[in-house]
């Protein structure tokens, strides 16, 4: 055992700097894919033990059309063994929140009539704030998404618009509503007082709405208790539905996305790694070959020589490692500290825990390294003593290296016009084919990440300019009338829609709506019914940017475009019928579209406006915003500036712009960090490796460049020769790079994001910025080897040629 301790710690000593990068690499994917995996986990822990916590809702039943009882509904529910129900609880819906004297766009708002304390289901836990039994006359809770977004604190005054009035509260309190202050949430509920309930909004015209939960105590179980359900009713359940798989999907999307980029370039890290190891391997046995030789000639077995080779890389794997695992707790409680963060109380547990799983992760590390060193260093088991004494190498790549040299002789006369630094560099290339091909590997991955990384931060914080495909409007602004009293629609439509600047505009709502499920449907369904959230638009949804994956979008009465994940779940494609009822009557409509939809899961659909008119004649007042475009050239900026100084708090004006960053200016918070970071280390990974793969490459041509040197070539031009090497390799490894980066690894993304509705990710491909990450791959590969050849200019050619 000892000779094989004795040549393990030799490759230990005298390849320092080789092995700490090796040790460098091996950390950063340990890194990697341990961060990754602790985010999964953790994410998931936080929500299920705040859910828990909280006896949070797996169901919430909101009541808004008058078609069901909500308190015979309550009952029935609240009569089941292993159910938990909260009191019905009444609110009333508004659009309009004021901060300081800012409108706070793009919000819905549940005004709730707080029931009394404590809940049974969704608990509030207070971050800010008296915990009280309801709040004080004059006071209102609002959900942490509202305050951290909008920066409201507890003692500040929000302001509320109704058709009739503006009424003021205090915040008393800032409370985690689990089920209501998700990131990139719209919606939200205010903890009212029942007497200011009862003041402001009981009066307003329409009927209350209620709202009850449900906690189950097996919620796999849900099914069966809803088949029992709508016996009891004798229809399926025709109000809306929102159940626990889109109530936790905001809160897991962000990290779903961050892990799964995380665990793609930690096996990519890992894949290089392993090859640059066989690389090194490879390189020490064919440097090393009449050493091998002679120890062989004195009794040394292949097999120990081996083992110092695989003792040597398995020792680098344990110490990069451990600590690369320690210090993914810190990374990953960052990340999930931030996208986490609305669910943060003094006394909540966010800190990262745990598991068996990263001790595993570790373990398989060392073992892949450990099989890999053994796989490569068999190589040591064909040394023949006698040729490495003769040759320094085997007899038959003796032969090979002395037809390449002279084939290479001839080649490299016909290139005699360029710069001698490129010939020489031209030369290396041809001389170490192994090398040259690791590094266009490492330059092909390397592009190809780094455009698919920045194509995708771009294409998130640009979101705007491909919003439609998200699901989305892409008009250029919305105006709802705030106060019928001060402005009609026929005001609006005389004054503002009839504006030479505007181009076209069309009348938006929503409804709620049921989809039966067939039998052939029923084993993949939690219930006999599914609700969907209709969009319905009284006007042309091309013309307001809708769009489709499939066919168009809905014109007739009788048309429906339905979201991926309905048309996946009812196997529905374009022309099939499609029965759903609409405000409790049932219809058969003929899907003209599919598309995808961030928002609800694109558990979605969209109608015109007459197909609810056929059920509900009065359903145009319920359409109180408008999508407006403008003609080109007109400044959307000016226009709702000019509304808001001409209508006031009468008419509610704002940019596309403004509403697409309130929805989504968190997402890109969320992501930017992880993402910088993962880039930063790769670029760190493929300096390492290339400068690493340049010291190896220098070792084995010192005599070459002590030549050089004693004919008169300075240490510049050396340098630069080998940096020319460096360049030709990495931008063939770019050109490779560049189409698997713009096309291979987004579909990889679709994969993660599909079961969130959106199927084909909405890239955007910005020429400039992706030729400057083609550049940075080529710049970090000729930096390494620049930084790398530092060592000739210090060297003499006397040294140079004796090594």
């Amino acid at each position: 055992m000892y000779p094989v301790w004795k040549l393990c710690w030799s490759n230990l000593k005298n390849k320092k700097v080789q092995n700490a990068f090796m040790a460098i690499i091996i950390m950063l994917s340990a890194l990697l894919l341990s961060t990754a995996v602790l985010v999964i986990n953790n994410t998931n822990r936080v929500y299920e033990d705040m859910h828990t916590k909280v006896n949070g809702a797996h169901q919430i039943l909101r009541f808004e059309n008058g078609i069901h009882d909500p308190y015979k509904v309550n009952q029935w529910w609240a009569q089941q063994e292993g159910v938990t129900t909260s009191e019905v609880m009444r609110y009333r819906y508004l659009s309009s929140m004021v901060h300081e004297g800012e409108e706070i766009p793009n919000v819905d708002l549940f005004m709730m009539d707080t029931p009394n304390m404590p809940f049974t289901v969704d608990k509030l836990l207070f971050v800010q704030g008296e915990d009280r039994q309801d709040p004080e006359p004059g006071t209102a809770w609002i959900p942490t998404s509202l305050a951290y977004s909008n920066n409201i604190q507890v003692g500040d005054q929000i302001e509320f618009k109704t058709d009739k009035q503006t009424f003021q509260l205090l915040v008393a309190g800032v409370v985690v509503d689990i089920s209501y202050c998700s990131p990139f949430a719209t919606s939200g509920r205010i903890w009212m007082n029942d007497q200011d309930y009862t003041t402001h909004l009981s009066t307003l015209q329409g009927n209350d709405k209620y709202m009850t939960e449900m906690r189950f105590d097996d919620y796999s179980q849900n099914r069966a208790y809803w088949g029992n359900f709508e016996k009891f009713l004798g229809t399926p359940f025709l109000e809306s539905v929102k159940d626990f798989e889109s109530i936790s999907s905001y809160y897991m999307i962000a990290n779903q996305v961050i892990s799964f980029i995380m665990i793609f370039i930690a096996i990519v890290m890992i894949s290089i790694a392993l090859y640059t190891l066989g690389f090194t391997i490879s390189d020490a046995i064919i440097s090393s070959y009449k050493t091998i030789g002679i120890i062989k000639s004195v009794g040394l077995s292949s097999r120990k020589i081996i083992a110092g080779y695989v003792t040597q890389y398995t020792l680098i794997a344990f110490i990069s490692v451990v600590p690369g695992i320690l210090i993914s707790y810190y990374f990953s409680n960052k990340i999930v500290s931030s996208s986490m963060a609305y669910l943060n109380t003094s006394s909540s547990n966010m800190n990262i825990h745990f598991s068996g799983i990263e001790i595993w992760i570790g373990f398989a590390v060392i073992t892949v390294i450990a099989l890999s060193a053994l796989l490569f260093s068999y190589k040591a088991h064909s040394v023949k003593p006698a040729q490495a004494v003769r040759y320094g190498m085997s007899e038959k790549d003796s032969s090979k290296l002395s037809r390449r040299l002279d084939t290479g002789k001839s080649k490299l006369l016909q290139f005699g016009r360029l710069p001698i630094e490129f010939l020489i560099g031209l030369r290396g290339v041809r001389k170490n084919i192994r090398g040259s091909l690791l590094i266009i590997l490492i330059s092909a991955l390397s592009t190809s990440v780094l455009v698919f990384g920045f194509m995708f931060i771009f294409s998130i914080t640009s979101i705007h300019q491909t919003i439609a495909k998200w699901g989305y409007d892409s008009s250029d602004l919305s105006i709802r009338i705030d106060n019928p009293d001060k402005i009609t629609y026929e005001q609006l439509h005389g004054e503002v829609l009839s504006d030479n600047r505007v181009k076209n505009f069309s009348l938006y709502g929503d409804a709620n709506a049921v989809l039966p499920i067939s039998k052939e449907h029923a084993a993949d369904s939690d219930g006999d019914s599914m609700g969907i959230l209709l969009t319905v638009a009284d006007g042309n949804y091309d013309e307001i940017g809708y769009e489709n994956v499939k066919g168009h979008n809905p014109i007739k009465d009788n048309e429906i475009t339905i979201g991926v994940n309905v048309a996946r779940k009812f196997n529905i494609n374009v022309g099939d019928p499609l029965d759903i009822y609409i405000e409790g009557e049932k219809y058969t409509l003929t899907v003209t579209g599919i598309y995808q939809a961030i928002a609800n899961m694109s558990n979605t659909g969209r109608i015109t406006a007459e197909a609810v008119r056929k059920v509900n004649p009065k359903f145009g007042a319920s359409l109180n915003t408008i999508f407006i475009n403008l003609q080109d050239g007109v400044s959307v900026n000016q226009f709702v500036n000019e509304m808001h100084k001409k209508y006031g708090n009468a008419l509610w004006t704002a940019s596309q712009a403004s509403l697409v960053d309130e929805v989504f200016s968190q997402a890109v918070t969320i992501l930017i960090l992880p993402m910088s970071l993962m880039a930063l280390l790769f670029i760190a990974v493929t300096f390492i490796i290339i400068y690493s793969i340049c010291r190896i490459n220098m070792k084995k041509q010192s005599r070459t460049y002590g030549i050089y040197k004693s004919i008169g070539m300075t240490s510049q031009q050396i340098r630069l020769s080998i940096t020319a090497e460096i360049l030709v390799v990495s931008c063939i490894g770019a050109v490779i790079g560049i189409p698997f980066g713009l096309l291979g690894l987004p579909p990889l993304l679709n994969f993660v994001l599909m079961d969130y509705g959106i199927v084909e990710v909405p890239l955007i491909m910005n020429g400039v910025g992706i030729i400057g990450m083609i550049l940075l791959s080529i710049l970090i590969a000729c930096l390494g080897s620049w930084f790398a050849s530092r060592v000739v200019k210090s060297a003499s050619p006397r040294i140079l040629t004796v090594e």
